[in-house]
Formats: structure tokens, sequence, C-alpha cells
């Protein structure tokens, strides 16, 4: 039973520093994009689809680099980051 406890606390999501608003727009952003590309999808599918790529996001940015986003008010550096 503890080979599981310490499974799950490996594949716990660290979103603690992000913010509340920024999550939500994330989830919104992510679950417009399944909803187009998957109308087909019960609701089901759709949330593990929407849960996968949030997790994926959270796991793929770095807490420096998110503070360094969010601080940032340049316009041109938040456009040529995300493109």
């Amino acid at each position: 039973m503890d080979d599981l406890t310490e499974k799950e606390n490996e594949y716990e999501l660290n979103d603690s520093y992000i913010l509340k608003e920024d999550k939500l727009n994330l989830i919104r952003i992510i679950k417009k994009i399944y909803n187009e590309k998957f109308a087909w999808a019960d609701t089901v599918l759709l949330r593990c689809l929407v849960k996968d790529h949030y997790r994926q996001v959270i796991e793929n940015m770095t807490e420096e680099e998110y503070k360094r986003d969010i601080t940032n008010t340049d316009i041109d550096y938040l456009v040529s980051e995300s493109m």
C-alpha cells in the first residue's frame, strides 16, 4: 500500500504557484479546443482530454517562467513567445 501512495504522490501536480484566474483561463481555452476538435466525443472523454492537456501544460512550465511572464508587461515579448 505504501508503494501506491508513493506513486500517487509522484504524479501529483503542483500548480499552487499559478493564479486562480490563469488556471481557469487555461482550462477554458483547452476545453474550447477539445469541444471544437472532438464535437462527437462524450463529456467523460472530453474531461479526460482536458485534464491530461492541463497536466502537460503545467508539467512543461516552470514556476520561474510563469512568474516572469506574469510580471512582464512588454506586449511584443508576449506575442513573440507564443508564436
